[in-house]
């Protein structure tokens, strides 16, 4: 559905992407990473708007509508309300089954009380939340989604999340962010980049099993070494450490917060 074969782009002296390849197919793929770390970039080249300096991208899909997208600032008509926007929408998709997708989305990402409401009028999560509503009219069989959790409540999340999974069988879905909760539940495979490079990859599980021994849990009261990793976990403290870093420290297996911190704990920054 998509292949992705030695891709490499770069800003002036700063490299984004270095050589990525991966094949995608049907299911949730999780792209996480800080900023910088080159996930718009990635995206940007999947969906046509940004030249490789090498590599080659190629999408098949038998849909009427291949790609469906959300950049990290996506723009709507400001005067157009959120009913016309998705009508728009699906009449650039060529949708024959308009009406019933539009029901769909609108449901799906608590849509209806705002269908009159000018985009302009919108609160920010709204409009992400229409954003994200178009992205599936037209049935594609890519959607691409980046950073589409933004401004959204817990609430807002649920739904967005509940939505992913009632697709992942129909499309290749493509999300990035850095929250890990965001995608935890729902992701068939993650991705972790770093600096534009894959640094690890799998489900999750497999990804927790990769950092396997590095995670420990500190007993309350413990503070954690200077130097390393960590983050608060209830009453204790978890610690990234490729050996024991305390007395009465316990190795836990890690949660995809952990494998996280243990990929970007250092200083992960690159070009955006």
């Amino acid at each position: 559905m998509l292949k992705l074969e030695h891709i490499s782009r770069s800003y002036k002296k700063t490299r984004a992407l270095i050589d990525f390849s991966y094949e995608f197919g049907r299911g949730v793929y999780a792209i996480l990473g800080p900023n910088g770390s080159g996930k718009t970039t990635l995206f940007n080249i999947i969906t046509g708007n940004l030249k490789p300096d090498s590599g080659t991208v190629t999408v098949s899909s038998k849909g009427s509508r291949r790609i469906g997208f959300v950049p990290q600032y996506p723009g709507m008509y400001p005067d157009f309300t959120a009913a016309e926007m998705l009508d728009y929408t699906a009449k650039l998709a060529r949708a024959t089954d308009a009406g019933e997708q539009i029901k769909e989305v609108t449901e799906a990402f608590g849509l209806g009380e705002y269908m009159d409401v000018r985009v302009r009028a919108l609160s920010g999560g709204t409009k992400q939340r229409l954003a994200s509503a178009q992205a599936f009219i037209g049935s594609p069989e890519l959607v691409v989604l980046d950073e589409p959790t933004a401004g959204l409540d817990p609430m807002q999340r649920i739904q967005f999340k509940n939505y992913i999974k009632r697709r992942r069988d129909d499309a290749a879905i493509l999300i990035s962010t850095h929250i890990t909760t965001d995608v935890e539940d729902v992701a068939d495979k993650v991705i972790f980049l770093r600096r534009g490079c894959i640094v690890a990859d799998g489900s999750v599980d497999e990804i927790r099993e990769k950092f396997r021994g590095r995670c420990w849990e500190l007993p309350s009261g413990l503070n954690a070494p200077e130097g390393l990793p960590c983050r608060a976990f209830g009453e204790h403290i978890r610690v990234i450490s490729d050996a024991c870093p305390a007395l009465g420290a316990v190795s836990v297996m890690p949660e995809l917060d952990d494998c996280y911190l243990a990929v970007f704990g250092e200083d992960g920054a690159g070009a955006s």
